[in-house]
Order: C-alpha cells, then sequence, then structure tokens
C-alpha cells in the first residue's frame, strides 16, 4: 500500500487533519518530511 499517496489523497479531500497526518509518522506510516510535503502542500494551493 502506498500510504504516502493514500494519506495525501484524504487530506486534500478534507478527511484528514494535520493532528491526523502526524499521527501517520508516529505510527511509522510515513515520514516527517512526506507529512510536512502533504500539509505544505495543502498551504501552497
Amino acid at each position: 500500500m502506498d500510504w504516502y499517496a493514500t494519506i495525501k489523497r484524504y487530506y486534500d479531500l478534507g478527511c484528514y487533519t494535520t493532528a491526523q497526518v502526524q499521527r501517520f509518522v508516529t505510527l511509522g506510516k510515513i515520514t516527517q518530511e512526506q507529512a510536512n510535503t502533504i500539509i505544505g502542500a495543502e498551504s501552497a494551493e
């Protein structure tokens, strides 16, 4: 499973909050750098 793509898609759709994205870092599903990219991508748009 591509966790990064899945989490990014749900975040972009508004299904996940910033805190929930950070939780995936804690769980080891994505890296902090990937989380920053997901969260930052939303802010840049």
